[in-house]
């Protein structure tokens, strides 16, 4: 059975609670690439809005068509790390909720108060 979105960001969770970061960045930026996927469109072509899930984040982050809250969630989470190997987002799973809550206009985490 194919991975969800749901299932990239409950990996992701459980990652950052145990302080895998960069694990739970890696999901974070999958399951946000998984719903550019199905909302804006991922894919090759002049009709996609990028190639890539992190080329559509790069993107997103640069989009002056979107809020900035979800341009700055999408900049942390492409943002590479630096010599300390510290990235940008120390939060993943907030950043990608940010960009999916926008998306889908959902809340994803009922018992989330943000």
């Amino acid at each position: 059975m194919p991975r969800t979105f749901e299932d990239e960001m409950a990996e992701a969770r459980a990652a950052q609670a145990t302080g895998e970061i960069g694990r739970a960045r890696t999901c974070a930026r999958r399951a946000a690439g998984m719903v550019m996927q199905t909302t804006l469109g991922l894919g090759f072509g002049p009709n996609f809005y990028a190639p890539t899930f992190i080329e559509g984040l790069r993107r997103l982050a640069d989009d002056s068509h979107f809020p900035d809250a979800v341009r700055h969630a999408a900049a942390r989470l492409v943002d590479r790390s630096n010599k300390e190997r510290q990235s940008a987002s120390s939060n993943p799973v907030q950043d990608a909720e940010i960009i999916l809550k926008f998306l889908l206009g959902l809340s994803l985490n009922p018992t989330s108060n943000h």
